[in-house]
């Protein structure tokens, strides 16, 4: 394991003389490996799982900025810390494995180590809300926000469960749309992301970022850093190309769960290519069914916008709401 100073920066070091050090040991770089441990907490806490948030594609996202581990194999608690931005210091937890009460133990331990004042508690079942609140995590208030677009973020509307097989059939006035825009055949195709192809990629999300190809602009993107990390990472990529010039246009991630439920983590496309789009999400659920997934969990959707269309298209068979909740005694 690595060392604790060296992996969350110099306020642990100007501060550690203030914590005990032995529980230091339990944090270290979150690193590749670390999706099999993530996926052996799923299976032994929640097998069945359809959250989003159960996802190493999740995690890698979500902690891209100076992210972090805290495990602890004596008790099994395994958390993930990461910042809500490059310039915000607030503390993001995406997901966690253990009991409130360790819980409250180490997000305090963190903020008063790296002198941070709060710590975001992301994609909360509402029925677990009331526990955790005894011990000191609290629902938004009015003038808690993520940004102007997306106030609570991907909490924002409910993630969207598809039940894959009854996609696929695309029977009934239900899938209407999803016929609709499949009839039209849009002249594209779709194959397996290779690492030739990352380059055009990165212009793909600098491009949907509106950006240019100059590296300074690329890392200014929305797009761009938060889906940077996928190209590269231990998920499944597909890639939508024009059937007549090989270009690329439209990149697709997906990143299991569970045994049976996968998630959709990416679907970045090129504007005015909306049916494209539609075919290769379809087309990358086909393949999933084949591989002997049955759920797929889209995500949840920061806009209404697409929440709409997601629904209106791919018509889940099931909502999950979450909520986040903050620590800032």
């Amino acid at each position: 394991m690595e060392n604790a100073t060296s992996m969350i920066g110099n306020n642990l070091t100007s501060t550690r003389e203030q914590v005990n050090m032995s529980s230091l040991s339990y944090i270290s770089k979150i690193v590749s490996t670390d999706k099999e441990l993530l996926q052996k907490m799923v299976q032994t806490r929640r097998p069945q799982s359809k959250n989003y948030e159960d996802s190493w594609g999740y995690i890698i996202q979500a902690t891209r900025y100076e992210g972090f581990k805290w495990y602890d194999s004596y008790t099994d608690s395994l958390i993930f810390f990461g910042r809500k931005s490059e310039n915000d210091p607030t503390f993001v937890v995406p997901n966690f494995f253990t009991e409130p009460a360790y819980l409250k133990h180490v997000v305090s331990l963190v903020q008063d180590t790296l002198n941070a004042t709060q710590t975001i508690l992301k994609n909360v079942n509402p029925e677990d809300a009331s526990k955790l609140s005894s011990y000191g995590f609290r629902p938004y208030q009015e003038h808690d926000k993520w940004n102007k677009e997306a106030r609570f973020d991907d909490q924002t509307y409910p993630q969207q469960i598809v039940d894959l097989h009854k996609l696929i059939e695309g029977r009934g006035k239900i899938y209407h749309k999803l016929r609709q825009a499949l009839n039209k055949k849009p002249k594209v195709v779709i194959r397996r992301y290779c690492e030739k192809d990352l380059d055009e990629v990165l212009g793909l999300f600098a491009l949907k970022d509106g950006n240019s190809e100059n590296d300074l602009e690329r890392a200014k993107g929305m797009y761009f850093v938060s889906h940077a990390m996928y190209p590269t990472a231990d998920i499944d990529k597909y890639l939508v190309t024009d059937k007549d010039t090989d270009e690329i246009v439209g990149f697709i991630a997906t990143s299991d769960i569970s045994p049976k439920n996968t998630a959709l983590v990416a679907s970045i496309f090129k504007v005015g290519v909306k049916i494209a789009s539609i075919w290769g999400i379809h087309q990358t659920l086909i393949a999933k069914y084949h591989e002997g997934f049955q759920l797929a969990n889209l995500g949840g959707c920061e806009t209404e916008g697409t929440y709409i269309f997601l629904k209106r298209i791919f018509r889940p068979v099931e909502e999950l709401e979450k909520i986040h909740l903050v620590y800032d005694p």
